[in-house]
């Protein structure tokens, strides 16, 4: 009568490693999936800005407060000096650049980020 290995107690060693894995990405997961929400939750926003400047109350200074207000609703670190918008008769230009920080256990990931966005005026 032959006898399984699972009955002596033995583990294979590949099946511990996969689980490992499969621990840590779903750590690293849980941490980055939000920050990616919140990253394209700000870009829709700029674009819809973007979109309605050329309405005659949204001059540049209002865009600008709407993208800090936007940004700090989502905990973004957003100084307003890296906000810039330059507009034309025909086309504005948005660049938003700042660093987002995500908090991993043992580990912070720091993310440059550097939004371009250019949109015709009507």
């Amino acid at each position: 009568m032959t006898a399984w290995k699972n009955q002596r107690g033995d583990v294979p060693v590949g099946c511990l490693l996969g689980f490992v894995v499969l621990v840590l990405i779903a750590i690293f997961a849980m941490s980055a999936i939000p920050a990616q929400l919140k990253l394209g939750d700000f870009e829709k926003r700029i674009e819809e800005l973007a979109d309605r400047a050329n309405r005659r109350e949204y001059n540049d200074e209002r865009i600008k407060r709407d993208i800090l207000a936007k940004a700090k609703d989502l905990d973004f670190d957003l100084p307003e000096k890296n906000v810039e918008i330059d507009r034309n008769d025909k086309r504005i230009k948005i660049r938003v650049h700042f660093v987002q920080v995500i908090q991993l256990p043992g580990y912070e990931w720091v993310r440059p980020h550097d939004i371009r966005l250019e949109r015709p005026i009507f």
